[in-house]
């Protein structure tokens, strides 16, 4: 198993055109895998034998989540045909996550959150040392019945040194020491990358030994499986590819003593293999179901006759791929490399190869040969075709209740019950809620398997709302009738138990109604009528979760609750979020609290600080015995921190007896930054919780300054103001410098934030920063220029949306109405529409144009490529930028090309390599400094020179030669521009210009490109120069594209240069079946707004009103970017606001109407007839009070980060005042005896 890998990673947009802004993540320090480089199985056993731990961490490695157990109904199964003989099980020999953090808690959203764990029985976790796996990965595994194990990856050879001392070791480990230590950790086997050969015996000893402490195991543990590479035999020696036999037999093991299940090697297709298998299997009375048949889909193998071959027997799936990443992990931003969009693409990646292609396992495609792991993998059969989804929700309620938040462990934000508790990113995924069961079973009859609906109804998971964590799960579409099978469970239901289904209708209509069946009566609903959940009469609200609870009657007493669905009838438009589903009988008890071991600070940047805190609970189990949390009546715990005496902050949860907290916020406006962390412990039923236990005040360590800067607006007009500032809000002052395109000083200012006032002509301008720079423990004063940085456009191409003013009945604040009244709404803008040129989106798709076809035959010849670039986004590492290769050749030439250039997004540096032959050579590096700025338009030129014998390149940056900074060919070394040529013959007649296109360790390009130029000469200085200010075609290139005329059908743009014939497009990787090989595949362009500096119109700026007015029916919606209206109504009594979002190309301004005061024909007010007024002052907030109360003001950020909350017992007329730091928008929420009187988005500025 030893293939490269071919990743491409990728980070997200910024809000504001930010340099140089980064997260705070996990890092090496912060986590104790061994206190040992040298970290081995048996030395571990023998230190957890005296020591009862490995590290001070090792509760980041103790499983707190008994193994569940699975359980059988063929009457819920899709496939009815599937027997328990024939049902396959499933290894996934996989990494997990990044392989330097692998499940471990982290602070960075986008991570792996794997959650098809019905197809799964075994994770062999390739990327974590034998025997020492995270507990998170531990937990979530266990809660879905699948064994983790970890992975010894033995090379492929004569078997000595390190490698044989390790088994030897492992070998004479004492069987009952081994077997308590994997008990204690809660793992569930051990994995053997076994292709080594050996004459002393190892290999008997070894399985000698596994035998014996599987004996042990099977005991303690149901899902307790070693596994084997079937490379080594049974005597040491490598046979590969032979099946089942006697060779392999007593690896194997015998049905009252098994040893290793096999996973072959990837050749098993050949007639006969297979047959003989299971014949051999069933002689020795052992499960075939225990040998795997192995799918490498890094290399795409075996290659023909792999899943019509393996339906017909009964051998189940072992997945490998590959040694650092996995693959549906490894090239997630295939559709883009925005942190959520990866996700989601992960997510249709899996969704795809474990349900099928149509992600509906009653409607798979039909099983082909084919090992494609894409996102858009429609024609893969998927597992579901060879196995059911299982599942563990079976447990006797009175001991744990069912409980699901479809929370995935992973979020931009933590939401608590609903609110939002703080706005940082986060990653758990020992915290993964129990997911439905099937992904996704629609169909028009309950448990239906024919006549499947296809473009009705679908649903997916979200990260932009959850009720407990950070995320929930969508249902959306339209249909007359359809249902959605969620959850098979084999629960015994009593008098009394609790069902709460809690959702949030976002917008549409539907009847949607909660469907339950009971083992017997599977296809049949228990009184549907009864278990209603959303009405067509109910109107979407976006703000507010609905609750329904069900108290079991008779209906379902003392019977077996089969299956939890979902039925949605008269359906249109829907957009429905579930954020809870569960049954919960009596009331849990209240666990004790927890008892703090340890807490450290970590790191402390202008994000906050980072910490960890150990902890164990009471509990009367022996030394040595592992104890679950379900043992201490806890589901999971709460993670808090607080400053000095400010208010608690929850910042996430955790099933570990240990939490890492990432980002912490801090008030710096405080003279300490001293903070304590905090625990507490949840009730098995979540309703109740221990006492929060702190530890004492701990100082953060020293402070990490972030020198990135940043500017407020990403359009700005000739004369508008707009303001530059650092991201690190403790940076010290610099003086801040802005010069003209001939460099003349247009503006000089001091501060850590200056306020420019305007500059009066449209232009590129660059900025010069004084100021103190750091580096680690080092700071220095420096002045670094930002070239560009600042671009002034034309009133004509647009403006970014501006709300000038906002009315309701023509009063810009409150105003009082009925029920049934139509409200007038109005509003007026600055002026936002405009036209300008156009350009193509890459999207991580890039832009590319045969070579042959615009006349290069070699790679020696001159030539230079122009274009506009504006980056949404850029890694901190290698970004890839232009290169030229042949995609479809042998690896890892499809990887380098001719030459290839890679732009360092923490460094600054973009470096040129041109290859010297096909077969390899020295490589002619030349080092560029370059700095591009996501949101800006940068003009590019390379340049190549050819001096007959060889070629070297120049790189021009808006109209300048960039500066070079030094270079090497082999041993030769210099500084500045190379002096040397190379004299290459590499050349590919097939390849291709790729502009962006990722390749191995690099990040594809996500921006936007305009006005692409190829020239078959080396431009001069003054030709670069006119290149970049001229759009027409009096420089003479030989193919031009702009992008104003619409791409051909089969999306090519045409060039409008001297060769016509010359054919550009947008194009992605079709991915082939060997390693990094694949197909350029035309994509349908994106079109996006281009260089404000190049002329064109065939884009246009539109302003777009969105309004939204929860809980009311808006209708005569019309507006532009100047002026618009909309009319709303309510029928119910209320207070109620409206938000106007202009949205247009450049961004968007958003304003809300406080308060429309909705009385009922009554005139009885829902608020309780309390007269609150509420209004801003710059950043100071004042409620004003009418009736006297005890009341409760609390502020909270956009984002839902809580600033303030404090009680306060009013008199009539008392005002109370609130001040917030930072400008921006804010929520305010009034609570009076308990009930919220009033909420309110306020603006601060």
């Amino acid at each position: 198993m030893k293939k490269r890998t071919l990743p491409i990673v990728m980070l997200g947009c910024f809000s504001l055109l930010s340099v140089d802004v980064a997260a705070q993540e996990l890092q090496e320090s912060y986590i104790k895998w061994s206190n040992s480089s040298s970290y081995k199985l048996p030395a571990a056993i023998s230190t957890w034998k005296n020591k009862k731990q490995i590290t001070e961490d090792d509760n980041f490695f103790i499983s707190r989540v008994k193994p569940k157990k699975r359980f059988r109904n063929e009457a819920t199964q899709v496939r009815l045909n599937l027997k328990e003989g024939d049902d396959k099980r499933l290894i996934a020999w996989l990494p997990f996550n990044d392989p330097n953090k692998n499940a471990l808690p982290d602070g960075v959203f986008d991570s792996e959150v794997f959650s098809m764990w019905q197809y799964v029985n075994v994770w062999g976790d390739w990327t974590a040392p034998l025997g020492r796996i995270p507990a998170a990965l531990l937990d979530v595994a266990h809660k879905n019945g699948v064994s983790i194990s970890s992975v010894a990856s033995i090379p492929n050879a004569y078997l000595n040194g390190d490698w044989y001392n390790y088994l030897r070791d492992l070998k004479n480990t004492n069987v009952q020491d081994a077997a308590d230590y994997l008990y204690y950790y809660g793992q569930d086997g051990l994995g053997y990358n076994s292709e080594y050969w050996e004459y002393s015996n190892i290999t008997k000893d070894v399985r000698d030994f596994h035998i014996k402490v599987t004996d042990i195991m099977r005991t303690r543990n149901s899902i307790y499986e070693n596994i084997w590479y079937d490379g080594t035999d049974d005597n040491g020696h490598i046979r590969f590819d032979q099946g089942l036999g006697s060779h392999n037999e007593k690896n194997f093991g015998t049905a009252e003593h098994p040893c290793y299940s096999l996973f072959f090697n990837y050749n098993w297709t050949n007639s006969g293999l297979l047959e003989r298998s299971v014949k051999k299997a069933k002689e020795m009375q052992r499960d075939p179901l225990y040998l795997y048949a192995g799918i490498n889909m890094q290399g795409g193998e075996p290659k023909f006759q792999n899943w019509t071959h393996l339906k017909n027997y009964p051998i189940s799936i072992g997945l490998w791929g590959a040694h650092q990443k996995n693959m549906f992990w490894e090239s997630r931003n295939e559709k883009g490399s925005n942190p959520e969009t990866q996700q989601r693409t992960y997510m249709l990646r899996t969704e795809r190869w474990f349900t099928g292609g149509t992600r509906n396992p009653a409607n798979t495609p039909e099983v082909i040969n084919t090992l494609n792991y894409s996102a858009d993998n429609y024609s893969f059969p998927g597992m579901s075709s060879f196995m059911t989804a299982k599942s563990t929700l079976s447990w006797n309620l009175q001991e744990e209740p069912f409980i699901t938040y479809f929370n995935l462990g992973n979020g931009k934000f933590f939401n608590w019950k609903g609110e939002r508790k703080n706005d940082r990113p986060w990653y758990n995924v020992g915290v993964q809620d129990y997911l439905p069961t099937w992904r996704w079973w629609f169909a028009h009859e309950l448990l239906g398997r024919t006549n499947i609906p296809m473009g009705e109804l679908d649903a997916e998971f979200i990260w932009n709302d959850a009720y407990v964590g950070g995320s929930c799960m969508r249902v959306y579409g339209t249909t007359s009738d359809e249902y959605l099978h969620l959850f098979k469970t084999s629960y015994e239901l009593k008098q009394g138990d609790v069902i709460t289904v809690r959702y949030k209708l976002v917008g549409g209509k539907a009847k949607a109604n909660l469907v339950l069946t009971t083992n017997g009566n599977e296809s049949q609903a228990v009184n549907e009528a009864h278990y209603a959940l959303v009405t067509t009469e109910q109107n979407a609200d976006e703000t507010e979760w609905t609750e329904r609870k069900f108290t079991v009657n008779a209906d379902l007493a003392g019977k077996s609750l089969a299956l939890i669905a979902l039925h949605f009838t008269d359906t249109k438009d829907l957009n429905l979020y579930l954020g809870e589903i569960s049954i919960v009988r009596g009331s849990a008890a209240t666990p004790v609290k927890p008892s703090i071991k340890n807490a450290k600070l970590l790191a402390f940047g202008k994000l906050g600080v980072d910490g960890k805190i150990i902890f164990n609970m009471q509990n009367s189990k022996s030394e040595g015995e592992p104890c679950y949390n379900s043992d201490v009546n806890t589901s999971l715990f709460k993670l808090y921190a607080k400053q000095g005496d400010g208010e608690p902050i929850l910042m996430g949860i955790t099933t570990s007896w240990a939490g890492m907290y990432y980002s912490i916020p801090v008030d710096f406006t405080k003279n300490s930054f001293n903070l304590r962390l905090g625990v507490s412990a949840v009730s098995l039923d979540m309703k109740t919780e221990s006492e929060i236990v702190w530890s004492d005040e701990l100082t953060p360590p020293q402070y990490v300054y972030d020198d990135g800067i940043q500017i407020d607006k990403n359009v700005i007009k000739p004369n508008e103001s707009f303001k530059l500032s650092y991201v690190d809000p403790r940076h010290t002052t610099g003086t801040w410098t802005i010069y003209d395109a001939d460099h003349n000083k247009v503006y000089s200012g001091t501060g850590t934030v200056v306020d420019v006032t305007g500059l009066p002509k449209t232009g590129v301008y660059s900025l010069e920063l004084n100021g103190e720079v750091h580096d680690g423990a080092t700071t220095s004063t420096q002045t670094r220029t930002f070239a560009g940085y600042i671009q002034i456009t034309p009133e004509a191409i647009g403006a970014l949306p501006q709300i000038n003013s906002l009315t309701a009945n023509g009063q810009e604040q409150t105003i009082n109405v009925n029920t049934g009244d139509m409200i007038q709404m109005a509003y007026t803008g600055r002026h936002a529409n405009g036209q300008l040129s156009r350009g193509i989106e890459t999207k991580e798709k890039g832009i590319a144009f045969k070579a042959t076809d615009a006349g290069l035959t070699n790679n020696k010849s001159a030539w230079s490529l122009a274009f506009w670039v504006k980056y949404n986004s850029i890694v901190d590492g290698s970004n890839q930028f232009v290169d030229m290769r042949d995609q479809f050749t042998s690896w890892p030439q499809n990887n380098w090309g001719c030459f290839w250039s890679t732009y360092d997004g923490k460094g600054k540096t973009l470096q040129f390599t041109i290859r010297n032959a096909n077969s390899g050579g020295d490589e002619h590096k030349q080092n560029w400094q370059v700095d591009f700025t996501p949101g800006v338009w940068t003009h590019v030129v390379i340049a190549m020179e050819s001096n007959g014998t060889g070629v070297r390149e120049r790189i021009y940056i808006n109209g300048k030669q960039a500066t070079p900074t030094n270079w090497e060919l082999g041993s030769i070394k210099g500084t500045g521009l190379s002096t040397v040529y190379q004299n290459t013959t590499a050349w590919w007649p097939n390849a291709y210009m790729l502009l962006g296109i990722g390749r191995h360790g690099c990040a594809a390009l996500n921006g936007v490109v305009d006005d692409v130029k190829f020239f078959d000469r080396t431009l001069t200085e003054s030709e670069v120069e006119k290149v970049m200010t001229t759009s027409d075609l009096s420089d003479a290139p030989k193919a031009s594209w702009n992008f104003e005329t619409d791409a051909t059908a089969d999306n090519y743009f045409i060039s409008n240069g001297q060769d016509m014939s010359v054919k550009l497009a947008r194009v992605e990787i079709k991915a082939g079946e060997n390693e990094g090989q694949g197909t350029l595949a035309n994509t349908v362009p994106d079109y996006q707004a281009g260089c404000p500096f190049v002329s064109g119109t065939a884009y246009t700026v539109t302003t777009v009103p969105v309004w939204k007015a929860p809980k009311g029916a808006l209708t005569e919606t019309s507006g532009s970017d100047m002026q618009g209206q909309s009319k709303v109504s309510y029928t119910s009594a209320g207070d109620y606001a409206v938000t106007l979002t202009l949205t247009n190309s450049y961004g968007s301004d958003s304003r809300t109407f406080q308060v429309i005061k909705v009385t009922s024909a009554t005139g009885i007010h829902q608020a309780e007839n309390a007269e609150i007024r509420t209004y801003t002052v710059d950043r100071d907030i004042f409620v004003e009070f009418a009736d006297a109360g005890k009341y409760g003001v609390q502020v909270y950020t956009a984002q839902g980060l809580q600033v303030a909350n404090a009680a306060h017992d009013v008199v009539t007329g008392t005002k109370v005042h609130v001040h917030v730091t930072v400008a921006g928008v804010y929520l305010l929420r009034i609570v009076k005896d308990g009930k919220t009187v009033r909420t309110v988005k306020l603006i601060c500025k």
